[in-house]
């Protein structure tokens, strides 16, 4: 291996590492979204007492929730009397009733998603739609982004992927070819022929495991020590992993199909003699 392969190595290594650099920023904006979406608990307030058992028993049998709060009516409208200094009384709100109230809270990942629309399910077949406040506005803002950035990182991975994989091809090829090439200028011999071949099975092991496995390694490494979160998705290193491989058996295809049209232009003509002059050649009396 020569200098130019390592820099054509080094190449491939960058760009993978940029991809992985930009998969992680896309799971940073995804994350912030499914932060701000946890900070978006949903309020029930529920007037009916009895109600207020099911509803609780229904929430402990979830397991995806961030955990969930009941206070009655009373403890609520004096939190809420401390919290804006309302010039109010325990005596004074001891003959009003208030609405308990139960704060359901999600965890910000994927899995709250799905546990808000289970919640919500169980609060409206027990409280009334105008008792329920899931902040359903802004709620709704952040699920259009998330759904925005999951198109741009599908549209932003088929393009990266379409040109790593014009590279990775055409970055070897270039490369072998000119070691063909330089070759065809001289006469080499079967230990020469034997050498290549080794070097070249070196080349394609290379550079299917080192560009994609160290930008992976490199990446997952850091997360492990806690140098960052592990927020790229898994699919951008497996399209890293496929698209290598495939490119590797793209090259060593056409690089057979190459070594094979060498061997026929080098091969010797075969005479084809035709019959009637054969039979003409052996009716003749020897000399």
């Amino acid at each position: 291996m020569n200098a130019r392969f390592y820099l054509i190595l080094l190449l491939l290594s960058l760009l993978f590492g940029t991809w992985t650099y930009l998969a992680h920023n896309h799971g940073k904006s995804v994350q912030a979204c499914y932060d701000e979406l946890a900070l978006l608990p949903v309020y029930a307030y529920v007037a009916d007492t009895t109600a207020v058992g099911p509803i609780l028993d229904g929430l402990r049998r979830m397991t995806d929730l961030a955990g969930f709060e009941h206070e009655t009516g009373f403890q609520a409208a004096l939190e809420l009397i401390e919290a804006y200094g309302l010039p109010l009384t325990d005596a004074t709100i001891a003959s009003y009733e208030f609405p308990d109230l139960i704060t359901v809270k999600f965890p910000a990942d994927p899995k709250g998603i799905l546990a808000k629309e289970q919640v919500m399910d169980l609060l409206r077949t027990m409280i009334p739609e105008n008792d329920l406040d899931s902040q359903s506005g802004a709620y709704s803002k952040i699920i259009l982004e998330l759904e925005r950035l999951s198109h741009r990182n599908l549209v932003f991975n088929i393009f990266a992927g379409i040109l790593m994989f014009l590279i990775f091809i055409f970055s070897r090829l270039s490369y072998e070819m000119h070691i063909y090439l330089r070759q065809k200028r001289r006469l080499i011999s079967v230990v020469d022929v034997m050498r290549h071949n080794k070097l070249n099975a070196a080349h394609s092991w290379t550079m299917l495991l080192v560009p994609a496995g160290l930008a992976s390694g490199i990446y997952y490494l850091g997360a492990y020590l806690g140098r960052w979160a592990n927020l790229a998705s898994w699919w951008s290193f497996a399209s890293m992993g496929a698209l290598s491989l495939l490119a590797t058996l793209v090259v060593y295809f056409n690089l057979r199909i190459y070594e094979h049209d060498l061997v026929a232009k080098e091969a010797e003509p075969i005479v084809v003699t035709p019959a009637e002059h054969l039979s003409q050649t052996e009716g003749e009396p020897d000399a």
